[in-house]
């Protein structure tokens, strides 16, 4: 009966004290000071005339493309209250990306870099670029990655996910 109820109060103070916010993030080990999450900053795609909003889940849209397609891609970047961006890039990723010294990395071609700050609100940004001739089932990725002073943050990650279909059929031209 005394070994029940040890772990019956362990169980309510460690529920108390979850409950009270001194637990650490998932993400960080105990006992660890873990560095703030980045503010939530919004990005919305048109490419070609398509527009697909923000998903919750986490996940991307997904935008079929042609290989050599020309994208005429406009991004709408939302910015929360108490944030002023102060760098803001976007580029094409083959999958990954990342936080480097000069700005984000795994951006190739980087499409445009923004250092005018932006304050709270929506913003539109246009882009050109033209999908490269590629095999079947590729998927490249609009991506995005912008810095903050105020608060002191950052983030990168996709905007979208440009894929050729499965099947992409050679069209033979004649001269």
């Amino acid at each position: 009966m005394p070994g029940l109820r040890a772990s019956l109060t362990t169980a309510l103070v460690a529920g108390a004290l979850a409950a009270g916010g001194c637990s650490s993030p998932p993400r960080c080990p105990p006992g660890a000071s873990c560095p703030p999450s980045a503010p939530e900053v919004a990005f919305t795609p048109t490419i070609n005339g398509v527009t697909f909003p923000p998903r919750k889940d986490g996940h991307v849209p997904r935008f079929r493309v042609r290989p050599g397609e020309h994208l005429v891609m406009r991004v709408t970047v939302t910015v929360p209250r108490h944030v002023t961006i102060t760098a803001l890039w976007f580029g094409i990723s083959a999958g990954s990306w990342g936080d480097g010294p000069n700005g984000p990395t795994g951006m190739n071609p980087v499409l445009a870099h923004y250092s005018l700050p932006l304050s709270t609100g929506s913003h539109a940004f246009g882009l050109r670029w033209r999908f490269p001739r590629g095999h079947a089932g590729t998927s490249l990725y609009l991506t995005f990655g912008w810095s903050s002073h105020h608060p002191d943050a950052s983030a990168e990650g996709p905007i979208a996910s440009l894929a050729l279909p499965e099947h992409v059929q050679s069209v033979a031209r004649t001269g």
